[in-house]
């Protein structure tokens, strides 16, 4: 059945915390100085039984900050209106509240009924409707109580034990775990307990979770619920759960719990923010307080292509903190003012691991919109194509969107299926500009080779530095391109595939020339110098031919200057093979006679038989490599 979290919210003394007592027995003020003052200061806590559950929050302008903090986690509003009072300052701040937090659901109680007769809480009922008009109030209960008589409670509580029958269930599947901290204290024997409402995902005893922002592995001791010990929760839940891995004076409200690697601290948060039209207009970088999870924080509001925001209006802004704090994707957050202290709107985070934008970056937070109204596929599938030149791994979408690995697989099997995305290794990528892309590999390959018409081809790395995407996208690219016949890769080389070096007739008698003088050479050929000198070409198309007959595996470069012959290399290898075959070990001395060399082309000739595994060398000796 499904968890039923009710907070409270309304003016101070206006009955909530009786209230709560009265429905449940509890008294929700568990603070000494609330039971001495009359007055509820922190939030609290009561249950009507094991599926419903109430966070009563404090009514008073200067506790608005603990209010938030209960109110942050709910899922049903009560909104407490005295009958003999009517809508007051904290009704309305309380009211703009929980619609920031976006709460969906609620109810209205008039309290206090004893207090006034009937006809004046007929106009307070009346002024209540008309204040909740076009709200997720609208068209909700609305229930007359007395708190002293008991009059109205029966009808109260019987409604609030058939919601958990009509709210639908959360599949704990959706989302990964996560509970903001609103308590913490040290159980003797027991050690470090937190308490809040799981909103999201599910735990378990003996599961292993992080405390954020800390990034603290802590391991889950025990779970209580309503009172009870249990080995499982899910979200909607209030939870105490026993921490194991961090003293309790290492823990405060607002910190996180949640699964581990999936949530980031970070000092920048990328989200759309609006103002209520009561606020005053916003200017750009103000600081305010910013009321996020169970945390409050203080913030300097960027926003993104304009300079302020107009009382009712909403932009795309970034929010700069001094420290680093814990979100996920589309938490909702209140914003209140520095001074005084008043609620001036709210917003949505979009981005948790953000990057900084400009002021003047209009364009990229008219690009963002998809973020506040896209889910599933359709949110994966426009992210992908706004970002088609990077790649992305599962967990990278799983920590972006706060969706479990499981639920982003899904996604991406069906927008693969229906061709809108592609796989290529391990990472997911867009289609939306890969016939753009490939057009642009195509002419840089074609520039590449008017450029240089004496090279086999480029080099990845060259192809890759003015397009600027991620070398695996680029291998996917050049694969398909490949098996289109448009080009050819040989090795580390690149070229248009019906490329051809149509070599002059000076450079084919070069060609010619040095092949024949290398091997008449054999294992005394000339240094790079002399092929220099010999030759009738310029240095640079000398270095494209060498280039060339290497790649085509007619010459070997044994050392930066020296290039031997392929036929020689050949035949050498085979010389040396017989001979180590009857005399090994031998000393360079010996391999030198062998090879018919100086000891200045040995050395390097040696070296390069050992690098391409013919020998090894053992102190000054070679012998053949054990296959």
């Amino acid at each position: 059945m499904r968890p039923v979290l009710i907070g409270t919210a309304g003016h101070i003394d206006h009955g909530k915390s009786s209230l709560i007592r009265t429905l449940t027995g509890t008294d929700p003020d568990r603070l000494a100085e609330e039971k001495l003052r009359g007055m509820t200061i922190d939030i609290g806590f009561a249950f009507l039984n094991e599926n419903i559950a109430f966070i009563d929050v404090p009514g008073h302008e200067k506790f608005v900050k603990n209010m938030v903090t209960g109110a942050s986690t709910i899922d049903t509003g009560l909104l407490v209106i005295a009958a003999d009072d009517g809508i007051m300052p904290q009704t309305r701040e309380h009211f703009d509240i929980l619609r920031l937090l976006n709460v969906k659901r609620g109810l209205i109680v008039i309290t206090k009924t004893d207090l006034a007769d009937p006809d004046w809480t007929d106009l307070v009922e009346e002024e209540v409707r008309e204040f909740v008009q076009g709200s997720f109030l609208e068209n909700s209960k609305i229930f007359r109580v007395s708190s002293v008589s008991g009059n109205g409670i029966k009808g109260l509580k019987d409604y609030l034990l058939r919601l958990p029958e009509e709210i639908a269930a959360p599949t704990n599947e959706s989302e990964l775990f996560r509970l903001p901290i609103d308590r913490v204290f040290s159980s003797r024997g027991y050690g470090t307990v937190v308490t809040g409402t799981v909103i999201g995902g599910q735990v378990n005893v003996g599961d292993e979770l992080e405390l954020l922002p800390l990034q603290k592995p802590v391991k889950v001791r025990g779970i209580q619920s309503h009172n009870l010990a249990v080995n499982e929760l899910g979200a909607g839940h209030r939870a105490a759960i026993n921490i194991q891995g961090v003293e309790h004076s290492g823990v405060k409200r607002g910190d996180f719990l949640a699964a581990p690697g999936f949530f980031k601290p970070s000092k920048l948060l990328t989200c759309a923010v609006n103002l209520l039209v009561s606020a005053k207009p916003l200017k750009y970088n103000s600081v305010v307080r910013i009321h996020l999870g169970t945390g409050e924080y203080l913030a300097r509001v960027r926003l993104i292509g304009q300079d302020g925001l107009s009382p009712g209006e909403s932009a795309l802004a970034q929010l700069v903190f001094g420290q680093p704090l814990s979100a996920g994707f589309r938490d909702r957050f209140i914003i209140r003012q520095y001074s005084p202290m008043i609620t001036i709107g709210g917003g949505i985070v979009l981005d948790a691991m953000a990057k900084p934008l400009r002021k003047k970056d209009r364009t990229i937070a008219e690009s963002l919109d998809y973020l506040i109204s896209s889910d599933g596929t359709d949110l994966i599938s426009r992210h992908l194509d706004l970002h088609a030149l990077k790649l992305f791994s599962e967990r990278d979408l799983t920590i972006t969107f706060s969706i479990p690995n499981k639920r982003v697989c899904h996604f991406l099997t069906e927008l693969a299926v229906s061709g809108r995305i592609v796989q290529t290794d391990k990472y997911w990528t867009s289609q939306s500009e890969h016939a753009n892309l490939k057009t642009s590999l195509l002419k840089h390959l074609g520039d590449y080779h008017l450029q240089h018409p004496l090279s086999l081809g480029i080099s990845r790395s060259e192809l890759l530095e003015p397009l600027k995407i991620p070398l695996e996208l680029m291998n996917y690219l050049l694969k398909q391109l490949a098996d289109e016949r448009l080009i050819k890769i040989s090795g580390e080389k690149i070229a248009m595939f019906e490329f051809q070096i149509e070599f002059s007739d000076t450079q084919q008698q070069f060609i010619e020339t040095l092949e024949t003088d290398l091997k008449q050479a054999g294992f005394n050929p000339p240094d790079l110098k002399e092929i220099h000198q010999r030759s009738p070409l310029s240095e640079k198309d000398v270095q494209l031919i060498i280039a060339y007959l290497m790649e085509e595996n007619r010459i070997v470069q044994i050392d930066r200057d020296k290039f031997i012959h392929g036929e020689i290399i050949e035949q050498g290898s085979q010389q040396i093979r017989e001979y180590l075959t009857k005399n090994q070990p031998a000393t360079v001395s010996e391999l030198k006679d062998v090879l018919n060399t100086s000891r200045k082309w040995a050395i390097p000739i040696l070296n390069y038989y050992d690098k391409i595994g013919l020998t090894t060398r053992v102190g000054d000796q070679r012998v053949l490599t054990v296959e």
